[in-house]
């Protein structure tokens, strides 16, 4: 095949790396211990308040200082973790970068963002796809492809179905109902 199937160009923009640190950010397990430890410490500070301001131990009133006090610790825990990911995004992606993506049928050759490159379908280690974007994970780093970057509808999800291996999606007429 000489010709590829498709080429597309778009600008990469700081708010698709952070659409990528977000969907990918897992909790680990000494992450979550953590997190139980903070929001324990968290509502047992509600004991060392006095009875005056926050009513008697173990009363309702007690007990919804407590669930505060829990909860204002969540909020922290998340405002902290959504500061880590904006500071990945900023690092993944200083500025905007415009790419161009050339589909073939086994690999896309990607230009833009520094310095082209192929990326063979085979070397793609996982292909995340979400209703805004579709994120290849390779040893070679992250390729972040936005749903908008794609004028047709459904292109990114034909694509993702490709690296799969997967069965393209039946192609549905808008005005013929499936039967």
């Amino acid at each position: 095949m000489t010709e590829p199937l498709r080429t597309t160009t778009f600008v990469l923009t700081r708010a698709d790396a952070l659409a990528y640190e977000q969907q990918t950010a897992r909790l680990s397990p000494l992450g979550t211990l953590a997190l139980i430890l903070w929001l324990g410490l968290c509502g047992a500070a509600a004991w060392l308040v006095p009875p005056d301001w926050a009513g008697p131990l173990l009363s309702w009133n007690f007990s919804v200082f407590v669930s505060l006090l829990v909860a204002i610790g969540y909020v922290v825990v998340l405002l902290i973790a959504a500061v880590r990911q904006y500071g990945r995004a900023r690092r993944r992606l200083p500025h905007p970068a415009e790419m161009t993506i050339v589909e073939w049928p086994s690999r896309l050759e990607v230009e833009g963002g520094g310095l082209p490159r192929e990326l063979p379908f085979a070397d793609i280690r996982e292909s995340i796809l979400v209703p805004t974007h579709l994120f290849l994970i390779a040893d070679s780093g992250v390729l972040i492809l936005p749903r908008t970057a794609f004028p047709e509808q459904g292109v990114i999800d034909e694509l993702a179905a490709r690296i799969a291996g997967r069965p393209l999606p039946p192609k549905v007429d808008a005005g013929v109902p499936a039967a």
